[in-house]
């Protein structure tokens, strides 16, 4: 099974996929870092990190985004996130704490490893559980394929595949290494909302509500 093995030891040809110039990306971060910002990889942190992050042994930073609001929305704040008995998700106010949601474009158009179809997986010998396969022990083994991937596209600046939680939307990693801040036209983001904010939750509210999830209900204190 591709998931319990490690990647596969030939010369693949990777589907290439081009985001043009000018693209708007949508992601949520922490506060703490700016809209362009990439994230360093997670070593030694205690932390799993995120499906396609950077590895001990090809330690790149990371830059998740959608290309529309409500997928990097769904795919940062839906994660493991159940339905309950009425039906309806709530997202925990820790999760939104400290955190905003970005809109940048693109500066130059960028050239992505496309993982979109099942032909662009068997490129590079695998199939949907490289894009699906969820939690602390996946996570590991996604990433050593991401790094495995990168040596097979040279010209990659990132991945692109589809949500596991917005069915149908693109998801996206870009490479800080070979795309970096220069590949994003960051310093005046189109849009900037802090999500632990009112206005910011009442706008997710709104965001998520098709999606069955909101944030849960402030607790009084007594």
């Amino acid at each position: 099974m591709p998931e319990a093995s490690s990647p596969p030891q030939f010369d693949a040809t990777p589907n290439r996929y081009v985001l043009p110039a000018d693209t708007t990306l949508y992601r949520v971060h922490e506060r703490k870092r700016h809209a362009a910002e990439f994230k360093p990889a997670q070593l030694g942190t205690g932390s799993s990190g995120g499906r396609f992050d950077g590895t001990e042994a090809d330690p790149f930073a990371s830059y998740y985004a959608g290309l529309e609001m409500q997928t990097a929305l769904a795919e940062t704040l839906l994660r493991n996130l159940g339905f309950g008995v009425d039906g309806q998700r709530l997202i925990r106010r820790a999760q939104i704490a400290g955190r905003r949601f970005s809109a940048v474009r693109t500066a130059r158009d960028l050239n992505l490893v496309s993982l979109l179809t099942g032909p662009d997986l068997a490129a590079v010998g695998q199939d949907s559980w490289l894009i699906n396969a969820e939690g602390p022990d996946a996570y590991p083994k996604t990433q050593r394929w991401a790094a495995w991937i990168r040596t097979q596209a040279d010209w990659a600046d990132g991945l692109i595949w589809l949500s596991k939680r917005d069915t149908g939307k693109s998801a996206l990693v870009l490479f800080g290494d070979r795309c970096g801040e220069a590949g994003l036209d960051g310093d005046e983001p189109e849009m900037q909302i802090d999500l632990d904010t009112a206005i910011g939750e009442a706008w997710l509210n709104r965001m998520l509500r098709p999606y069955r999830a909101a944030v849960a209900p402030q607790v009084e204190q007594r």
